[in-house]
């Protein structure tokens, strides 16, 4: 897509960015363009300065680079954010996200999201923890609701960045052949891209936090929320419950 430079504009101003296989979930499509037409209403001035897309097969860190390095380069807006090509959120909810980052204090900062793992839906927010000798990146299952908090990693499905950190960790060099996001591995355990990115940053020392007030659903089989999770939650509380 080409860029359309807008005149007047928030002071936050912010690319969305995301990849596919060649389609999108039509959730995503529904939540797209509410967001734009929100973005337009004329009720505040115009934030979003693009939209970038591309292609991507099953090494998603290649895509994820292209995108970020052609916001960097073609684009001067503050913000980056990645949405998954499968995600459901409202209009509202980059507003909040904007509204929250700092460029110093809270320069990436995620909503909250879900996926699923071993058939339970599980949030995509990470704390350390070092095991066997080893410091690595381990599931939250419990969280802070309606809160902010630093985090050590967490997923780019729906991910707001600001471009200083992206600037720092391209000059840092970390790969490049993949200077931003790459799978990675921590001693014998795969490390997603995402993950890699978000430890990356924590080397620069460039936080990292996640919003659970922006709430967003991921499209499955069905769309998993916040109330899939807790729900799930609450009735493998009871069964323990029962079983103890």
């Amino acid at each position: 897509m080409a860029d359309y430079p807008i005149k007047v504009r928030d002071p936050k101003s912010v690319v969305i960015a995301y990849i596919h296989p060649g389609q999108v979930s039509s959730y995503f499509c529904e939540s797209m363009l509410a967001t734009v037409l929100w973005d337009v209403s004329g009720r505040r001035p115009p934030r979003i300065t693009n939209i970038y897309q591309e292609w991507s097969s099953a090494n998603v860190s290649a895509s994820r680079n292209i995108v970020t390095q052609r916001f960097l380069d073609r684009n001067d807006a503050d913000w980056l954010l990645w949405v998954d090509a499968d995600m459901q959120w409202s209009p509202l909810d980059v507003d909040v996200l904007l509204d929250a980052a700092d460029p110093k204090t809270m320069p990436v900062i995620g909503g909250l999201c879900f996926g699923m793992a071993h058939g339970s839906p599980v949030p995509t927010i990470y704390h350390f923890a070092e095991i066997d000798g080893n410091l690595t990146t381990i599931r939250m299952q419990h969280y802070e609701r309606n809160a902010i908090f630093q985090v050590a990693a967490t997923g780019a499905a729906f991910l707001l960045i600001h471009r200083s950190a992206l600037k720092a960790m391209s000059e840092h060099g970390f790969n490049p052949a993949f200077p931003f996001f790459q799978e990675t591995q921590n001693g014998t355990d795969p490390v997603g891209e995402d993950i890699t990115f978000c430890l990356r940053l924590a080397a620069l020392g460039i936080p990292v936090h996640v919003h659970t007030g922006v709430k967003i659903g991921h499209h499955k089989s069905h769309v998993i929320t916040e109330d899939t999770f807790l729900a799930a939650h609450q009735h493998q509380e009871a069964t323990d419950a029962t079983a103890g």
